[in-house]
């Protein structure tokens, strides 16, 4: 992997972070490398699929074909040399398994690494994964919140805290609201506004809402959804 670690970046960095190597080249683990390709972090990506490495060959700095659950292989492409990996494999579970071993082995600093099940996400943490995501659990418990209608997005940081984007209720928009009446009433608080020009502004006493606005309000997912229809 010479030609991968070093490299020129093509533009500015916008994630300033050092190469990361992404095992399994699926619909998460394309779709995260080339969001990281696209903000200036050098990327390899390693697939056992030839269709896949091909696939993402244009769009990051090296791709290659091998097997993951291989320790020689990974030390070939220079894995062992990277601060971060992603382990993308998710459905093969033994691979999965057997990947994060040999990562943990080379003594990669940070490794990440996609669940499909609480299963599977305890044995990865219990082999040594540093950091485990289960990016279904996580879009499922976002869309539960969208179906509603009320809100335009959903984001949740913790079992109690998140944070929506919604249109202004008429009385945030008729007069100034109180905040602290908000917050002790309902739980929520008022982050920031976005007006219709796409401009955001961090939320004031003096900000005065419109209509066509839309809002970031922050709590706990169950106030959220109780102000969003109150």
């Amino acid at each position: 992997m010479g030609n991968f670690l070093g490299n020129a970046l093509r533009g500015k960095r916008q994630i300033d972070i050092p190469p990361v190597a992404v095992l399994g080249l699926g619909r998460f683990g394309a779709s995260l490398a080339a969001e990281l390709a696209e903000h200036g972090v050098e990327v390899l990506g390693v697939d056992s699929s030839d269709r896949l490495v091909q696939v993402c060959s244009q769009e990051l700095t090296q791709t290659a074909k091998a097997d993951t659950t291989d320790i020689e292989a990974l030390r070939q492409l220079g894995v062992d040399q990277v601060e971060r990996v992603v382990l993308a494999i998710g459905s093969k579970l033994e691979a999965s398994i057997l990947t994060a071993s040999n990562l943990v082995e080379l003594g990669i600093p940070h490794i990440w690494a996609k669940a499909d099940s609480k299963a599977h996400a305890r044995i990865l943490t219990q082999v040594g994964v540093h950091h485990v995501v289960r990016p279904e659990r996580d879009t499922g418990r976002r869309v539960a919140h969208l179906l509603g209608g009320r809100f335009q997005d959903f984001a949740e940081f913790d079992e109690n805290h998140g944070m929506i984007k919604m249109a202004p209720p008429t009385y945030f928009t008729r007069a100034r609201f109180d905040p602290d009446r908000l917050m002790r009433e309902h739980g929520v608080f008022v982050v920031s506004a976005r007006h219709p020009d796409g401009s955001w502004e961090p939320y004031t006493r003096e900000l005065n809402l419109d209509d066509v606005d839309e809002i970031i309000l922050a709590g706990a997912p169950q106030d959220l959804e109780s102000f969003a229809q109150s």
